[in-house]
């Protein structure tokens, strides 16, 4: 039983799958469909005219066999009338292209390759929506597609054109702002027709202080006008009560949005709807960029640099001066308390350096424009007090000891800051070093070192002068006579009482000094002159010589220092005019030299010079033997003119023998020949001092021919003056009667002894005194091209006020002109406490840069004016 069951089921299916399947192969294959309908086989069109007008397309999906057969008999086309909804019917005309009207109703071809094209048309009454069939009949059966048709009023079609962000400014103030907003549109659908009333259907906000973030922003309120719609060319407001807008067809216009009260600046965005009355509604979204006026950010920005300048005068002038008044009342009060329990000396030096103090004072209270000036008075006040209080000290130390005893350094030292202390206008360097000189004192040590260093350097400078004099008086009684001395004193001066060591080194100071001045009286003692020098200018220099020696004994006895630089300055001067005379001796020589005599007086000229330079570099000692060098070279090249003088003379002596027959006067004359014979014996470069000295006499001994006492000339005068013991006329008589026992012998002068005073502890001096430095360099050398500014007229004191004005709105203009260029560039919306922060820091931070730039180009100018100072002294 089953398994009959399960046969007559399959038997079952076979003939519901044959009853179902298409019973023709043709109505299978043969398929059309309308070009353009659904699923369901509806087409649906619309039209906006009442003359509807359409073409479909008929296209054949399952041609019958190959690709370019054609559907056997063709395809009928029938189309009912379309149905409104009120019942309304409306006949429609239906033509195949190229086909004649009288055969629509024969079979039309159609293939796969060929499809079918109608043509529908009709009237339409009214707008709605029609219904209606269209059958497609063939040989393989009917097609049917649903034909439904609405016709829609004819409605404009607007478009917005893009637009660009619109700015509004607060004005004057900063209340509420109001803005306008152009949104230009333009008809696209070439109907003429009404838009309703526009809208603002969205409104954000995107504040400055923010960032990024967008808010709802509080507004009064937004309208909408017609830009030139009203009369006259006038705007045409706009209300939601009025109705709609008319537009022309392809015509165009311009919405003009009131937003009115925005809060403040800013970023605004929104969108405004525009609805088409059975059309499509448009939307257009603007941006309005609302900012604080620019005088607002002008006026932060001056106030960010008028700032600037307000701490820059506080930091530099304000706060600096009251620092400095209590600085100033602090020394005063440091000034009072050192004051106290001072003996009269230093209390009147201590009341001049507090009335400098008190001087500053009110010159801090009063003009800024000194607080500069102050600052460096107070630090010199705070020197000058560190070095009083060790003054103090030390004077009290060294007032404790006898005059006599006390150290020459230190007293030095305390004259020095004394000097200092009461002058007022020393640099701090120098204060400094005299502060660490006073501190370093230690009164008894520093005597008894001193005494010692001046003992040392006394015995130095004998010893020197004793080998460079020789063997001749000066060296004779330094060596015998203070030498051992020296030598004494040295070995008792660690045993002995200070007081008692310090006698006995002036008395040998004052031996020394004596030893001096005698050999200098010996060496002007002669009556002879030297080379150069008339008898008168002789006397005249011997005569002045000796009253500076004069003097400078007479000083030596209250002190032996300004004894001793009366005494260098009296040598020098001889030793000075002994050179300048020479010079002049030289020069007359050289005019009438032969070439034989021309090396000689080369020579001569260049000890000279040597000998000047000498002198001018604090040396006399060696001025005066290049002199003797001089004198040498001189006495050489002059050998001819006393071998002419010999000749004239003998020609002289032969003339007067000729004329004379006195026994006496025969003796004169043979005497003068007789010294000429000797001169010509000694005529060489080794003993031409001798040879003019008896030409000299020969001469002398001629011109006073005939005579009645023999007149000696056997006195004579080194070349360069040599001294000789300042004696009475009957010791001079016993030295020219020396000179003609031997005739080769010449006393030497004196070497000229050592700058400073013998023991002395001030430093070298040059013979003579001081010399002047050469002048510095001009002071527009060393500035080079700068000094063109120095022809710049400077403002006064009382004006300087304005020249600061000056460049306060120079810099202000400066900070405020690229600042709001800078915000009109990177911030269209700026405003807010963050911009206005920004712009005030700008104007702070500009003014700031402005004078650190300009103080840097300041002290470039200063380093490059000093260089090229440097760089022209060198």
């Amino acid at each position: 039983m089953p398994r009959f069951l399960r046969g007559q089921g399959f038997w079952c299916l076979v003939v519901l799958v044959l009853v179902v399947a298409p019973w023709s192969p043709a109505r299978a294959q043969a398929r059309l469909r309308v070009a353009g309908a659904t699923a369901n086989n509806e087409v649906k069109l619309r039209t906006t005219s009442e003359d509807f007008r359409t073409v479909l397309r008929v296209d054949l999906l399952a041609p019958p066999s190959g690709a370019e057969a054609a559907l056997e008999g063709g395809v009928t086309v029938l189309v009912d009338p379309l149905q409104a909804s009120d019942g309304t019917q409306v006949t429609l005309s239906a033509v195949v292209r190229e086909k004649a009207p009288s055969e629509t109703s024969l079979g039309a071809p159609i293939s796969s390759r060929s499809p079918l094209y109608i043509e529908l048309s009709g009237a339409l009454p009214q707008a709605g929506v029609y219904t209606g069939q269209v059958v497609l009949v063939h040989g393989g059966g009917r097609e049917v597609a649903t034909l439904i048709v609405t016709r829609v009023q004819a409605v404009p079609a607007v478009q917005f054109i893009a637009t660009s962000p619109a700015v509004a400014e607060s004005g004057w103030g900063l209340g509420p702002v109001d803005a306008v907003v152009r949104l230009p549109f333009k008809e696209t659908a070439g109907v003429t027709g009404e838009v309703a009333v526009p809208q603002l259907i969205q409104l954000q906000h995107k504040k400055p202080d923010l960032g990024a973030t967008v808010v709802q922003p509080r507004f009064a309120g937004a309208s909408f006008s017609l830009e030139g719609g009203g009369k006259e060319g006038k705007d045409q407001v706009l209300a939601a009560a009025e109705g709609a807008v008319r537009v022309a067809a392809n015509g165009s216009g311009t919405l003009l949005l009131h937003l009115r009260g925005l809060e403040g600046p800013g970023e605004y965005t929104g969108t405004v709807r525009l609805a088409v009355p059975q059309g499509v509604a448009v939307e257009q979204p603007f941006t309005v960029w609302v900012r604080t006026p620019w005088l607002w950010g002008a006026l932060l920005i001056a106030a960010g640099a008028v700032s600037s300048y307000g701490v820059r005068l506080y930091t530099q002038s304000i706060r600096p001066r009251a620092q400095q008044l209590q600085r100033a009342r602090v020394l005063w009060q440091r000034a009072s308390v050192l004051l106290e329990g001072q003996g009269d000396a230093a209390r009147k030096v201590g009341l001049e350096v507090r009335g400098r103090i008190d001087a500053v004072i009110p010159r801090i209270r009063g003009s800024v424009r000194g607080s500069r000036a102050a600052d460096g008075e107070l630090m010199r006040g705070e020197s000058e007090l560190r070095l009083f209080e060790a003054w103090c000290v030390c004077a009290k130390d060294l007032h404790a000891l006898p005059s006599e005893m006390r150290p020459t350094q230190a007293s030095q030292a305390l004259a020095d800051a004394e000097a200092s202390l009461r002058v007022g206008n020393v640099p701090l360097e120098r204060l400094e070093e005299q502060l660490k000189d006073l501190r370093g004192q230690n009164v008894q040590e520093l005597a008894r070192a001193g005494l010692k260093a001046k003992l040392k350097e006394l015995e130095t400078q004998a010893r020197a002068l004793t080998q460079k004099l020789g063997d001749d008086s000066l060296g004779f009684r330094i060596t015998y006579e203070l030498l051992p001395l020296l030598q004494e004193m040295s070995s008792r001066l660690g045993q002995g009482d200070l007081g008692a060591a310090r006698q006995q080194f002036e008395m040998a100071r004052r031996s020394y000094f004596d030893v001096l001045c005698a050999e200098l009286s010996s060496a002007v003692a002669s009556p002879r002159n030297p080379k150069g020098f008339s008898p008168e200018e002789w006397r005249e220099l011997t005569t002045d010589v000796k009253e500076r020696l004069r003097q400078a004994r007479a000083r030596a006895d209250a002190n032996v220092d300004e004894g001793f630089r009366l005494y260098q300055g009296a040598y020098a001067h001889y030793v000075r005019r002994l050179l300048m005379e020479l010079r002049g001796v030289v020069v007359e020589a050289r005019s009438g030299a032969t070439e034989a005599q021309k090396p000689e007086l080369d020579i001569a000229e260049a000890r000279l010079k040597e000998a000047m330079l000498a002198l001018a570099a604090e040396s006399p000692h060696e001025a005066a033997a290049k002199y003797r060098e001089v004198g040498d070279a001189l006495q050489r090249a002059q050998t001819g003119e006393l071998r002419r003088r010999i000749v004239t003379l003998r020609e002289e002596v032969a003339r007067k023998r000729s004329e004379t027959g006195e026994p006496h006067g025969l003796a004169e004359l043979g005497h003068v020949n007789g010294l000429l014979n000797h001169a010509e014996q000694v005529l060489t470069p080794e003993t031409l001092l001798e040879a003019e000295s008896q030409v000299d006499k020969a001469e002398i001994a001629l011109a006073s021919y005939p005579s009645v006492s023999r007149v000696s000339m056997s006195t004579r005068m080194p070349p360069f003056s040599t001294p000789a013991l300042e004696t009475t006329e009957e010791a001079a008589s016993e030295a020219s009667s020396h000179d003609d026992d031997e005739p080769g012998a010449a006393p030497r002068a004196p070497a000229p002894p050592r700058a400073t005073a013998p023991g002395g502890s001030l430093p070298s001096a040059p013979t003579g005194g001081i010399w002047t430095s050469l002048p510095e360099a001009s002071a527009e050398v060393s500035m080079g091209g700068l000094v063109a500014l120095e022809a710049l007229p400077l403002p006064s004191a009382r004006h300087l006020w304005m020249v600061e004005l000056v460049m306060l709105v120079l810099l202000t203009s400066v900070a405020v002109v690229l600042g709001l260029q800078l915000l009109n560039v990177f911030s269209p919306t700026w405003g807010g406490f963050g911009a206005g922060m920004t712009a005030f820091l700008w104007g702070f931070g500009l003014h700031q840069v402005g004078n650190a730039s300009f103080e840097g180009l300041t002290g470039l100018l200063t380093r490059v004016e000093r260089r090229g100072g440097t760089g022209d002294g060198a």
